[in-house]
């Protein structure tokens, strides 16, 4: 506009790094984020009372931190909420990883890792997945990597994202063990772990050098509500906690997280009959699409290679029925896979019915046989 008196002050260049805007769906099924899709999770976040104050007055960080704490069975001087699990990555690579400047990470992973890595200026030491089979990703390179470098933030995802595949426990003890033989500190964000039959704290404990990001969107279901934990040595958390991001939490979303935490071992029985899901969703393609190749995952979700089949019209055939997956071809090694969530089994039945009219016939039998 005229007359507009031009910045004088010296901004820094904005990152030319890719636009991460997720598509707006107005209505249908996001079957490619990883969200929670089981009408009984809904009841319980239904009957979950939030009271007009919580969205009217301040919420006090510190007691729904204590409270929050003692659900979890997590010391409270160990863990530390963040909106979502985004801020907790990059409160640890702007806040910690700083001064080493260093990060070893398997590829693909979730791409914030990357995003905050670069704005941070980290230098990002790839350790890439096999091009012609993801699922076997190169273990002896990460474990000599961990071996010859100086000491950085050693960042993996287990379940991985986006691919699903699990490191067993063997490995991840392996990971452990050398991370802190040689000063790494190692990062293990457990996005999808409810749907996993890995426990980290149980085999690995909470040792000085092991960060947990554990995301409440996927395995409770709370998406919408933006928030998560860190879980690491008090020293650690004192370092995150210094942006006070506790304090960016809405009242609302801590009565809700209150709640689900009160369900515990309902939310338990719905993970665990979304692993029946997927395994039945499996079953059914490989029956139909013998020829089709599916990544082992560990996630409520899957990835499968359409051999014969393109991709982008089996997304299209998807939307046609209402439901939203992904062609994962522009993320590095994933080239002609595509990614479809995993939700309760009569999503899913429908999902299967629109993808293969004619093939697919539902049989409660065949389920129960998972």
């Amino acid at each position: 506009m005229a007359g507009i008196t031009p910045i004088n002050y010296p901004l820094p260049l904005a990152s030319e790094s890719p636009p991460r805007r997720r598509e707006f769906l107005s209505d249908g099924i996001n079957l490619r984020s990883g969200e929670l899709h089981h009408n009984a999770l809904t009841k319980i976040i239904q009957d979950i009372d939030v009271p007009p104050q919580r969205h009217q007055l301040y919420p006090y960080p510190h007691v729904e931190h204590e409270r929050a704490a003692k659900a979890l069975g997590i010391t409270s001087s160990s863990i530390y909420f963040t909106p979502g699990s985004d801020i907790a990555i990059s409160l640890i690579l702007r806040l910690i990883a700083c001064t080493t400047k260093r990060l070893i990470i398997p590829i693909p992973n979730y791409f914030g890792w990357i995003d905050h890595a670069n704005l941070n200026n980290i230098n990002i030491l790839p350790i890439y997945f096999n091009d012609q089979c993801p699922e076997n990703f190169c273990i002896k390179t990460l474990l000599e990597t961990i071996q010859t470098t100086p000491p950085s933030i050693v960042a993996i995802s287990n379940p991985n994202s986006p691919t699903g595949i699990e490191f067993d426990s063997n490995t991840l003890l392996k990971i452990s063990n050398l991370c802190m033989e040689n000063g790494h500190l190692l990062v293990i964000d457990e996005c999808f772990i409810a749907f996993s039959n890995i426990n980290h704290l149980a085999l690995l404990g909470q040792p000085e050098h092991i960060i947990y990001i554990r995301s409440f969107s996927k395995g409770y279901g709370l998406a919408g509500a933006r928030i998560a934990a860190t879980i690491a040595s008090p020293k650690i958390i004192d370092v995150l906690s210094q942006e006070r991001t506790e304090s960016a939490i809405a009242g609302s979303t801590w009565t809700i997280l209150h709640g689900i935490l009160a369900k515990e071992e309902h939310i338990k029985k719905i993970c665990q009959s979304i692993i029946q899901a997927r395994k039945y969703v499996i079953k059914i393609i490989m029956a139909l699409r013998p020829n089709w190749q599916i990544l082992p995952s560990g996630a409520n979700f899957i990835n499968i290679k359409t051999n014969g089949d393109n991709p982008i019209e089996l997304v299209k055939t998807a939307a046609l029925g209402g439901f939203y997956i992904r062609d994962m071809s522009s993320q590095e090694r994933m080239n002609g896979y595509i990614r479809i969530g995993v939700g309760e089994l009569e999503l899913m039945v429908k999902f299967l019915k629109q993808i293969f009219p004619v093939e697919y016939d539902y049989s409660e039998l065949n389920y129960s046989e998972q």
